[in-house]
């Protein structure tokens, strides 16, 4: 019989226990140790989310997620899921060791799947710290076997921003959830499901559906439950291996060292194909550094992307240019045009914020015009195929590229 947890224990061995159940004889599917009816008590040296993590790899944990966005509480949702099979609501509380500081607190569920499955429902709603929420509320949507977004009425466009900055999480590199479910709840809620569920570029392997309004509870729980019985087999994804030309570009950059850093690359940058070789426009005085040399050469490999410049906004001058048409003339005289209309706009409205990132799409283009960072002089506009990518999708790698640049020697 494995000893009880001693509370003042110091440090050892690994940053959180992983706890086995035979004490209690409920079998491994359980995380922590039962203290009362339907509570659970976890000891960790490390934060919640890592706990979890941890604890969900060790017993290669297949249950669901429920996630929610907007005026819909998942919580509740669990308390009636009891009314259709499921068991009471369980509470598992995440503590610190040798404190008892409660780290977080979640809620779940379970049921009997076919086969004799336990699979538990978990809320993402936790009970914690803002960030500390955040971090296990990822944890549980990226290590979950089908993750469900309920997606309540927000008003205006507020259901599609909110909807589509959760599902930039499926490319970062520890989702490896299989399948995705948005169930609305309301009319806009509905038409924006549909939307952003045709419009998010997916990673190979990921299978994601919109659902109908469920008409109540006992609809919501039929559409989940649905949903397990048809794609639960489903493997989990793998992590994001170097993409095609026109498929989605890997977030982690494989880029030669600084000079004077003494570092080798892992891997050399992915070459550009011929059709896209940079090609440094005539702009007297100027010159473009190394950074910016393969910061463009990094934006011209994202997907979708038909041409693009950086270029001088005061001057109108392009530095560089890759991919197709427009050419890089074009490119930088018309994006100086955007910026200096930016600029009389914000003056008649008496707004007195610095340039800022302007992007536009049309039925076919989408179009990013977007000051550098660390230089207010120089700005990149790009030009991307609207069928090959989305707005959110474009401004997420951007700033992923520009974190990059920021760390660059000047």
């Amino acid at each position: 019989m494995a000893p009880e947890w001693a509370p003042t224990r110091p440090l050892e061995g690994p940053a959180t226990a992983i706890m086995h159940g035979e004490a209690d004889g409920t079998g491994s599917h359980d995380i922590g140790r039962p203290v009362g009816d339907n509570v659970w008590e976890l000891f960790v040296s490390c934060d919640a989310a890592e706990a979890l993590r941890l604890q969900f790899s060790h017993r290669a944990s297949r249950h669901i997620a429920l996630h929610d966005l907007g005026d819909v509480h998942s919580r509740q949702l669990l308390r009636q899921f009891g009314a259709w099979g499921c068991s009471p609501v369980q509470r598992l509380v995440i503590r610190q060791q040798g404190y008892g500081t409660t780290l977080a607190s979640i809620e779940y569920v379970s049921f009997l799947a076919e086969g004799g499955e336990t699979v538990r429902i978990y809320s993402t709603a936790v009970d914690s710290t803002p960030a500390a929420q955040q971090s296990v509320a990822r944890v549980l949507l990226e290590m979950s076997q089908a993750s469900i977004v309920l997606l309540g009425e927000m008003g205006g466009q507020h259901c599609a921003n909110a909807l589509r900055s959760t599902l930039q999480y499926v490319h970062a590199a520890g989702w490896t959830c299989p399948n995705l479910l948005v169930l609305p709840f309301g009319a806009q809620a509905a038409a924006a499901a549909a939307a952003q569920c045709n419009q998010v570029v997916q990673r190979p392997g990921l299978l994601l559906r919109a659902a109908p309004t469920p008409a109540r509870p006992a609809d919501a729980w039929n559409y989940i439950l649905g949903f397990w019985q048809k794609n639960h087999m489903r493997g989990r994804l793998a992590a994001p291996a170097r993409a095609e030309r026109n498929e989605l570009p890997p977030l982690t950059l494989d880029l030669p060292p600084a000079p004077g850093s003494g570092t080798l690359p892992v891997s050399a940058p992915m070459p550009l194909p011929a059709a896209t070789a940079l090609s440094t426009a005539p702009a007297p005085g100027t010159g473009l550094s190394a950074a910016l040399s393969t910061y463009l050469r990094l934006v011209s490999g994202l997907a979708g992307l038909q041409a693009c410049c950086i270029f001088d906004i005061d001057q109108g001058t392009a530095l560089a240019h890759a991919g197709s048409t427009p050419s890089a003339t074009q490119l930088a005289q018309q994006g100086a045009a955007l910026f200096r209309a930016q600029h009389l706009a914000r003056l008649a409205m008496s707004l007195a914020e610095p340039t800022q990132e302007m992007l536009l799409s049309s039925e076919r283009h989408h179009q990013v015009v977007r000051p550098l960072p660390g230089d207010r002089r120089l700005a990149l506009h790009c030009v991307f195929e609207r069928s090959k990518t989305n707005q959110s999708l474009i401004r997420f790698q951007l700033q992923k590229l520009d974190a990059w640049l920021k760390r660059q020697p000047a």
